[in-house]
């Protein structure tokens, strides 16, 4: 089974401030994972971190792929290898079309051999899926779309790309309960085998979505790990007694 290893990563902002600390987790193809925690703890850092955002510097730590170290390769190497984030606030890319980002990214998939056609009609019949009721892929990518539209643009890329390792940060805020319920469908009826990752504050995404492991970050540091039972216990307690 492919697994993805965070092993003691340290994490600052470029500015100087320590933002993880020795952070150990493991994620493997096949499984569905949850990270919580309070505002600030450091879950978007440890995603941003792991794919090789610019804002952020590891300084101690590794991440490995199958065992091969993969820490300073550069993203769109890690994307190459099957790793993928869905932003908690997707950028406005103004001249470049949806179709047009979308075929770009596909074709930089070495192991992917599916015609852009194809991937493109499946796409617009996820996006019906999803409840994108004005989906136009002709659109510049996010240029104008609302908040839920944006998430929904970030599962579309990554239903067509297919990754191996998938992290989305909060791709249920925005959403509405009908738009919250069509994001729980879309995601447990994956065609592709995958580690799904998600970071949320909603509780319904969680049920729904019913993870096999719950990490708990706190103050840059991984503080609980365990079943889904921890969603429970954060529900009645919050996050103090961790």
């Amino acid at each position: 089974m492919t697994a993805l290893k965070i092993d003691g990563l340290t994490v600052e902002t470029l500015e100087g401030r320590q933002v993880l600390s020795e952070l150990s987790l493991d994620f493997k193809v096949g499984k569905r994972y949850a990270i919580l925690g309070p505002n600030g703890s450091g879950k978007s850092t440890l995603v941003n971190a792991i794919l090789g955002h610019p804002h952020f510097r590891i300084t101690h730590g590794r991440v490995l792929l199958g065992g091969k170290n993969i820490t300073n390769l550069p993203t769109s190497e890690k994307a190459k290898l099957g790793l993928f984030l869905g932003f908690q606030y997707p950028v406005e890319i103004d001249g470049v079309s949806f179709s047009s980002f979308l075929r770009s990214a596909v074709a930089h998939q070495t192991a992917n051999q599916a015609n852009f056609f194809d991937v493109l009609s499946d796409t617009k019949t996820q996006a019906a899926a999803l409840g994108f009721k004005k989906f136009d892929p002709t659109r510049n990518l996010n240029v104008g779309f609302s908040g839920g539209e944006k998430k929904r643009s970030e599962i579309l890329q990554m239903l067509a790309l297919k990754p191996k390792f998938a992290f989305l940060d909060e791709p249920d805020s925005g959403l509405d309960i009908d738009g919250i319920s069509a994001l729980s469908k879309t995601l447990n009826t994956l065609s592709f085998p995958t580690a799904l990752t998600i970071i949320t504050h909603h509780h319904r995404a969680l049920e729904a979505l019913q993870p096999d492991i719950v990490y708990v970050i706190k103050n840059g540091q991984l503080v609980a790990t365990g079943g889904k039972e921890l969603i429970t216990k954060v529900q009645v307690n919050g996050f103090k007694g961790m």
